[in-house]
């Protein structure tokens, strides 16, 4: 697979479709190999984008112009660009650690959902001294429930 971001200039120029960035050209994760565009039979050629960087940019916007300046700001300037991608990378890193949830006794985010069988076979054995009633999560680590 290549691990830059390809560009068709035909595709670039003659779409009407201001909105997909596929459909302006830009294609990632091809065969290394591939140097014909599948939508118009032209040249592909490569940007000094990785196909990493691309798959970040574009899960932070959607945004055409935002897309192109990142690419331009690639080819101009590498170090400017790299500062800005590092600064994307820890941002987005930070929001996947914090929507990940953890055990409240251990931090283990090694943890799994008490199903609804498990909780009332629990309690059918153990009755109101069960320790799965009210409880959503158990620690895989800690078997501490939640």
């Amino acid at each position: 697979m290549s691990k830059f971001v390809r560009f068709c200039r035909n595709c670039n120029e003659n779409s009407n479709n201001e909105s997909s960035l596929r459909g302006k050209g830009y294609s990632i994760y091809l065969p290394e190999d591939k140097y014909i565009c599948e939508i118009c039979g032209e040249e592909l050629i490569d940007l000094s984008m990785l196909s990493l960087d691309y798959d970040i940019l574009t899960n932070i916007s959607n945004d055409l112009r935002f897309i192109e300046s990142m690419i331009e700001l690639s080819e101009r300037n590498p170090i400017e660009y790299q500062l800005k991608m590092s600064q994307f990378k820890i941002n987005s890193s930070s929001k996947q650690e914090n929507n990940t949830p953890k055990c409240p006794h251990c931090n283990s985010t090694n943890i799994k959902p008490i199903s609804g069988l498990n909780r009332g076979a629990s309690i059918a054995m153990w009755g109101i001294f069960s320790k799965k009633i009210n409880k959503s999560f158990e620690c895989i680590n800690c078997k501490y429930t939640w």
